[in-house]
């Protein structure tokens, strides 16, 4: 697979697709930091009250640099959605669960149901499929329907997209860039997209591919 990407459409697609997600990130952060203010304050208060014992203290303690752990590695991964690092994989059911969680609420209120397939732990380019996935999702999302439905499934480095009627049709309430697929002709060198009206598949660009183009 050889693509010469548009890296300034990818930039414009991504930041679109950052605006969407953003505040789904705002809530999983936001439900890291409150166990954190909830242990403090109760221990506080018996501190104060002198109703805490040194082994009630050290319980609370443990339980608070627990907690502080989870939201340092909560705040490492929002960096990474925001910040163009260096390329890194993490497996394909994470990458897809990812999307769905931080789309969740999107998809209820604009009555789209995702039945997800993808078990498989297959590394795939994570910021490139963050972003590319999540424009697929959010396509389907903002389409004008009831009863939309969509089908995710994995195979080998590939995720596949299928979805029914009530998803194919022009209608959308985007007027950006997912208002269709046009942006998918040579978006990313990471991913070659080929899609129908009836589904999408997402060919990525894995260590075991990239061996296979050299030979």
């Amino acid at each position: 697979m050889s693509i010469v990407a548009d890296t300034v459409l990818f930039d414009q697609l991504r930041n679109e697709v950052i605006n969407r997600v953003m505040p789904g990130l705002r809530h999983k952060m936001l439900g890291k930091l409150q166990p954190i203010t909830l242990l403090s304050h109760v221990l506080s208060r018996k501190v104060h009250a002198g109703s805490a014992d040194a082994a009630y203290v050290q319980t609370q303690v443990d339980e608070i640099k627990l907690n502080a752990k989870i939201l340092t590695n909560a705040t490492q991964n929002l960096f990474t959605w925001i910040a163009q690092e260096s390329p890194f994989q993490l497996p394909a059911d994470e990458l897809v669960s990812e999307c769905l969680e931080l789309l969740k609420m999107e998809c209820y209120t604009n009555n789209l149901i995702i039945t997800n397939h993808v078990s498989t732990r297959q590394m795939l380019p994570a910021q490139e499929a963050r972003v590319l996935l999540c424009a697929g999702i959010i396509l389907m999302i903002d389409k004008q329907g009831t009863e939309k439905k969509l089908q995710i499934r994995a195979e080998s480095d590939s995720i596949q997209f299928s979805w029914n009627k009530a998803c194919a049709g022009t209608d959308t309430s985007n007027t950006g860039l997912l208002s269709n697929w046009d942006w998918a002709t040579n978006i990313s060198e990471q991913c070659e997209i080929v899609h129908s009206d009836v589904d999408a598949q997402f060919n990525f660009k894995t260590a075991l591919s990239e061996k296979e183009d050299a030979r």
